[in-house]
């Protein structure tokens, strides 16, 4: 006997997926595929679901990528790395000064940071700085995008062209870098052109979902909203996805959202008279016109008209018409 199939254990795919997924012959992009279906969307349950190592996680992402069905790679979840908890090395005054004067590198790195912050390091600066570099082993190079595009960021969100943000923001921003795996320098371009675009609309989707108080999205929404970005969802179809949820749930849910716009792209919706044209009802078929019970008239009732033709012709006859 089959198990019950309640509502909350039926997932839907669009025909256009499965079709994509099938002429792919992709087996472990269509597992990764239902895995996110499962996870509401969401890339680190999924990979969490799946229990791959990334050498296999990687190239099915990347797959679902090209066929427009996930996320680039780079917001791909990677392996566990060390974690910014109560854990964090503590590297004394003697230990920083002697990693100036052994690694050359350090130094360097060091000197370029001051110049681009505008400010000489304390101890505190210096221990953030050498826990990007020595406990999370981010390149010299990727610690110089990421303060770059941190600098920026600050500036913008406080509309001031000579803001810095703090070591520790960058820090922590380091650690989100390393956990979604953009530490070598080919991702992290990759993901800062993604990021730099993210921003560019982060603002403008805030405020199509209600957000009247200019500030920058938490690290939650700000995975949707590069999720949509990815999508290449307009303003238009985001507004709308906003008003349709506040009418079902009565209050902005940003799951229940992404799944509004995700079913949108999946079904190949990008424009409004694409959704509305999806949205209305097929029209019903006419029924056939009635047709006249004599529109196919039986032997017997043709045996009878010719009975009563006969009978007439031979009435006027003898009546000698």
């Amino acid at each position: 006997m089959s198990a019950l199939l309640l509502p909350s254990e039926i997932l839907s795919m669009s025909a256009q997926a499965a079709r994509l997924l099938v002429e792919s012959g992709d087996g472990d992009g269509a597992l990764l595929y239902l895995a996110l279906l499962e996870c509401g969307g969401d890339g680190a349950k999924a990979a969490a679901r799946l229990r791959w190592a990334d050498s296999r996680l990687l190239p099915a992402w990347e797959r679902l990528a090209s066929l427009k069905l996930a996320p680039p790679p780079a917001a791909a979840p990677a392996p566990p790395p060390p974690k910014e908890d109560d854990r964090l090395p503590e590297y004394s005054r003697e230990e920083l000064t002697a990693a100036q004067e052994r690694e050359p590198q350090f130094r360097g790195l060091c000197r370029e940071l001051e110049g681009m912050l505008g400010r000489v390091f304390t101890d505190n600066d210096l221990k953030c700085l050498y826990t990007m570099y020595d406990h999370l082993g981010l390149p010299p190079e990727v610690i110089l995008l990421l303060t770059g595009w941190a600098i920026r960021r600050e500036r913008r969100l406080k509309n001031n062209p000579v803001a810095c943000p703090r070591m520790p923001q960058v820090q922590r921003e380091a650690f989100t870098w390393k956990r979604l795996g953009v530490d070598p320098l080919d991702r992290a371009e990759e993901y800062l052109r993604r990021q730099e675009g993210v921003d560019q609309r982060e603002w403008d989707i805030l405020q199509a979902v209600g957000v009247t108080d200019r500030r920058p999205a938490v690290e939650r929404e700000r995975e949707y909203i590069a999720a949509w970005v990815d999508m290449g969802v307009s303003d238009e179809l985001i507004r709308l996805a906003y008003e349709r949820t506040v009418y079902q749930k009565k209050a902005m849910n940003w799951p229940y959202m992404n799944k509004i716009l995700q079913s949108w792209h999946q079904a190949g919706y990008r424009t409004l008279a694409q959704v509305e044209a999806g949205d209305r009802p097929s029209p019903r078929p006419k029924p056939a016109p009635a047709q006249s019970q004599d529109f196919q008239p039986s032997q017997e009732r043709i045996q009878k008209n010719n009975d009563w033709l006969d009978e007439f012709l031979a009435q006027q006859k003898k009546e000698g018409v």
